[in-house]
């Protein structure tokens, strides 16, 4: 079964917050000339039909269709290029219900998405909610991008990490290690 909307509020508990630190996917670290390089050449190469960008470093830096980007770097004010077409709020170490609509949205319409708040668990809906033959990009921060394929395999990671390491608005008890 191909998961296509989960319209629900997940809380990532603090002691589940270092789990999602690490790199998902594909990662390019280095230098930004030559990040921005091997990225190209994996676009050329692979012919997404649509590429995400989540965070403002990369909605900023790299092209994409669609942008998900708070106007902050590293939690500093950053004067972002791009338009915004779609406003959410969603607050720090959460994916807000509305979030997902927002993403679904976007990515029907090709639009860019605004956050107020924190876009970085918003890798996750970007991944679930994307079309197969979709790149979803996000930034390490300190050390270059990631890059996930819309795939069945990482839709799947990706339910499981919110079964396994969130709560929801309804069931906010202890989740299961």
């Amino acid at each position: 079964m191909i998961f296509q909307y989960m319209p629900k509020t997940y809380i990532l508990p603090e002691k589940s917050r270092s789990r999602m630190q690490k790199v998902w996917g594909k990662s390019l670290f280095g230098e930004e000339s030559e990040i921005n390089a091997r990225y190209q050449k994996i676009l050329d190469k692979k012919k997404y039909k649509t590429v995400i960008t989540v965070g403002d470093y990369c909605s900023h830096h790299l092209p994409s269709d669609i942008k998900i980007f708070d106007k902050l770097v590293q939690r500093k004010a950053f004067a972002q290029k791009h338009e915004c077409s779609l406003n959410v709020k969603n607050p720090a170490g959460t994916i807000q219900k509305e979030s997902w609509d927002a993403i679904r949205q976007a990515i029907k319409k090709r639009v860019n998405v605004c956050v107020d708040g924190e876009e970085d668990l918003l890798v996750i809906c970007a991944v679930i909610l994307a079309k197969p033959k979709t790149l979803v990009v996000y930034g390490f921060p300190n050390k270059g991008i990631c890059l996930l394929e819309a795939n069945l395999k990482n839709k799947t990671i990706f339910r499981l990490i919110l079964k396994k390491y969130f709560a929801t608005e309804s069931k906010r008890e202890s989740i299961p290690r």
